[in-house]
Formats: structure tokens, sequence, C-alpha cells
């Protein structure tokens, strides 16, 4: 007997559920499609990121007007000056641990003491930044577009953090060392590897002390964990490295190292304001990026969410506070982009779908609303960066320009401190170095030390130290014939503002002084 059974029969019902053979391709197709379209984009968005600044890496001026005092920083490691003294009317230093100012002050050693030696380290270290994002998403999800992909997204909020990334600032390296530190955390193995975490974790806190919640809150979520006996290693370490280094640089600073450190930043105000600030920058930079996070965040190791929960409070708790400014998001940035670049790997298909077209979208908007020409330094900027230090020089003394201690160090003459440094000192409750600064100022108006001061707005020098129009004169510059200005201060692309000179009084008149700063001469020469 002939056996005939029905085509319908042998169907099983989950074959009976598949769509098409061309349709189940596409579907198929699609995750990886979507991965390489994200990597492919964030490619450019690197590849942006690095046009502007090579472009910009050897200008020998500011680019944003607190690099000065980093340079300054490195100039006094050099010439062996300390790096935290008591406030003075020439320096006070910025509220950050030494490490970036050494790694720096390591590589003026042999390029010179110049802005394309600390931005060298900023460059690469931003480099490396994007490097361990990626190795790091590619590692836990087995896709290289992935990582791409997330590293790009993250250098794509290069233009909307006001392009910090290659400043000669502490961020990058601190951004390196706390993505480098995470890597390392998630794929210890043995007690090198725990070692190795708390080196990396420990660098990150003194390169910016917030780095500290980090260290915290990864050993916390590993001590949780299978691996508890390494998160020991990795926590003492920590706490011996930070520990020995505080004390050291406490005590070789006659105590003023843990004042401008751990004192001084948290005595400053709260600014209300920033509270709504922090979520704007976050959601308007990365707020699709953000979607794709939280699609994700269910199946994310529990130290690298913690780690990246602690990267987000870094930025909150830092931009709260008065002082705060955009680079402060960067932490928050990076963390948004490593979990959405572990959800674009993700094994599930719709969740890498939507991810990456989240994480693509995002991408695109960051680097359309981008403008890289208007973060170039123009001729017209370096030359009259140029003329302002070559008229200190002319004018002889030590002329101070009080938001760029940079341009004295240039001119070869003596710098002022620099007025945020100064505010953070002054707003704070310490009597001793609030007397230590005045006293220094009120002196170094009195002896007349400062041939000229430049400033770029009305507001008097030093903070306006006791008797200081008794002694100093105020002279505006005069405009041109077509009613324009030609000293700059600071030197970089921003509208021109009219330059303050005050000059000791009876050493002159404002209009030879103000002529010889702007590179011309005095009537009587």
């Amino acid at each position: 007997m002939t056996l005939s059974i029905s085509r319908d029969i042998l169907l099983r019902p989950q074959d009976a559920a598949k769509p098409p053979l061309g349709r189940a391709s596409r579907w198929q197709r699609a995750p990886r499609a979507a991965q390489m379209v994200a990597a492919l984009v964030g490619l450019v968005a690197i590849g942006a990121y690095l046009f502007v600044a090579l472009r910009r890496l050897d200008y020998p001026f500011a680019l944003e007007q607190l690099e000065g005092n980093s340079l300054v920083e490195v100039h006094r490691i050099l010439t062996r000056q300390p790096l935290y003294p008591a406030p003075t009317a020439g320096y006070v230093p910025d509220g950050y641990p030494p490490l970036y100012f050494f790694v720096s002050a390591a590589v003026a050693r042999v390029l010179g003491v110049s802005y394309l030696s600390l931005r060298l380290v900023s460059l690469i270290s931003s480099l490396a930044c994007f490097a361990l994002l990626a190795r790091l998403v590619q590692r836990e999800t087995g896709s290289i577009a992935a990582g791409t992909g997330a590293a790009g997204m993250f250098a794509a909020t290069y233009f909307v953090a006001g392009t910090w990334f290659d400043f000669a600032r502490v961020d990058s390296l601190f951004l390196a060392l706390s993505i480098g530190g995470l890597y390392a955390a998630r794929h210890m193995r043995a007690a090198r590897g725990a070692i190795a975490v708390g080196v990396l974790l420990t660098a990150a806190a003194l390169t910016k002390q917030t780095g500290l919640a980090e260290g915290v809150a990864v050993v916390a979520a590993l001590l949780t964990g299978p691996r508890r006996r390494l998160a020991c290693v990795a926590a003492l370490t920590e706490v011996a490295l930070f520990g020995v280094s505080t004390f050291v640089l406490r005590l070789t600073s006659g105590g003023w190292y843990t004042y401008y450190i751990f004192r001084q930043m948290s005595e400053h105000s709260l600014t209300y304001g920033n509270f709504g600030w922090f979520w704007t920058a976050l959601l308007t930079a990365t707020g699709l990026a953000a979607c794709a996070a939280l699609i994700g965040a269910r199946r994310v190791p529990r130290e690298l969410l913690a780690g990246c929960a602690a990267l987000a409070v870094e930025g909150y708790a830092t931009l709260v506070h008065s002082g705060g400014a955009i680079n402060d998001m960067l932490p928050a940035y990076l963390a948004v982009a490593l979990l959405a670049g572990l959800a674009l790997g993700s094994a599930v298909r719709w969740v890498t779908i939507v991810s990456g077209a989240l994480v693509l979208t995002q991408s695109v908007f960051l680097l359309a609303s981008s403008h890289p020409s208007q973060a170039i330094p123009t001729s017209a900027d370096r030359a009259a960066g140029e003329r302002l230090v070559a008229g200190m020089r002319a004018f002889g003394g030590d002329v101070a320009v009080t938001g760029d201690p940079s341009l004295s160090l240039l001119a070869g003459t003596v710098p002022a401190a620099v007025p945020g440094a100064v505010h953070d000192v002054l707003r704070a409750t310490d009597k001793a170095g609030i007397a230590s600064y005045r006293d220094s100022a009120y002196e170094a108006v009195k002896s007349r030390q400062f041939s000229a001061f430049i400033t770029a707005s009305l507001g008097q020098p030093l903070n306006n130290p006791p008797d200081l129009v008794q002694y100093y004169q105020e002279c505006l510059q005069p405009l041109t014939a077509e009613g324009t200005v030609t000293l700059l201060v600071p030197v970089v692309q921003r509208p021109a503002r009219r330059a303050v000179v005050w000059i000791p009084r009876g050493s002159g008149s404002c209009a030879d002084a103000t002529a010889v700063l702007d590179g011309g001469k005095a009537e009587g020469s």
C-alpha cells in the first residue's frame, strides 16, 4: 500500500511561521547592516575630529582661556618651582591633581615648553580613549563595527562639547585612564590584572579628583561578584597609591596640595541653574544614543554599569557647582557611548537594529550641527598674537595679561595669576589662603611689580587690591579709523574686544602704552 503524506502535514509549526526565504535573509542581514553603517559614520566623526585637532595642534597661543595656566604649570615643573605653593599675585594653580602636568612636562622636556607638547598629550589620550572604548565594546559583543560605532559617536560629541578633546587640559587624559580602568576591571583574571585596575583608576583620580567616584563604584561592584579576592587586590592598590601620593604631595607643599584639590573645590557654591543644564546638554547631544543605552542596559556587566553610573555622577557633580562648564559633560557622554555601543552589538536582532538606527541618527545629527572651520584659528588670530607678544617685549618689564598668563611666558616676562584660579581661592573659606593672596596682590601693586596689566574687560586686575588706582592708571585702547580694534585678548577666534591697559602712574601716557603694546611706536620714540 502506498502511503501518501501531505506537505501540510510535514510542515512544522515554526516553519509555517517563518517569512519567505528572501524576507528572512533581509531580516538576518539587517543587524549587521545597522552596525556597519553606524561604524562608517563613526569613522567620519573621528576623521572630522582629527582634521581640526591636527590643524591647530601647533597653534602657539591659547585656543581656550583656561589653557594658559596649564602651560604655566608645566613651565613651573621644568624650572623646579613648586606646583602647589601658597596663592600669590604671580601664581595660583588650577585645582587639579598633578598627573597631566607631569606627563606634559615629560613631553615638553623633549619638544619644548609650548602648547604643542600639552596638546599632543591630549590628542594621544583622546585617540587612546576611542581605541579602548571600541575594543571594550568589541570584546563584549564580538562586533568590531559596534565598537567603531560607539567610539565614533563619542568622537562626534567633540563639537557640541566645545571642541575640548585636544585642549591643553586634563580632561582627555582623565577619560582615557577612566575607560582603561573599566577595560582592565572587566577583563582582569589574576592578581596582575587587579593591580592594573588599581593603578589605572588611581591614575585617573590623580588627573582629576572626581575619578575617585569611579574607583569606589567599580571596586564595590566587583566585590559583589565572583572575583571578590581580585577586587580586594585592586582596592588595596588604589588605597596605597592614592594615599601615599596624597601624603607626599601634601608634605612637600606644606599642606597646600590638599587645600587646592579637596578643601577649596568642596567649598564651591552650587549653581542651581546648572541642575537642569546637565540634563539639557545630555539629551541634546546624546538623547537618541541614551535611548539605545537604556534598551541594552539590562544585559550590561555590573562593573561596567557601575563605572558608567559613576562617570555620569562625576560630570553632574562638577557641573552643578559654580565654575562648571561644558567639558564636565564629557564623562557622561563617554558613559552613554559605551552603553549604546553594547546595545549596538547585542545578540538580540531587534535591539541591534533599533540601537543602530538611534546611534546612526545621533552621530549624523552631531556631525550636521558641527562647524569644523570655526574651531581652527585663522592667520589673523596668529598675527594678532604675534603682534601682542612683540609689543609686550618692546614695552619692557613684566607685562601681565591677566586672562592668559601664557602670553607673559611667551614674551619672556613674569605672569600674573589667572583670575579664575584667584576667584576659587577668594570664594573659599580658608583665611590663610585668602590672606596670602590679598597680601601678595597689595604688595605687587604697591611696589609696582608689573610694568603693565592687560585685560579684556573693565574689571580691575589682581581682583582689585586696595589702593590700585593710587598706584596704577587705567588706559582704554583707542579704536582705529575704521572703528575696529587690533589688540585681541585673549588671542583666539572670537569677536574682538577693546583692551584695557593698566600702567604705573607717572610711567608714561596711555597713548604711548597702547601704541607700543599694539605693535606701534610711542610718540616720543
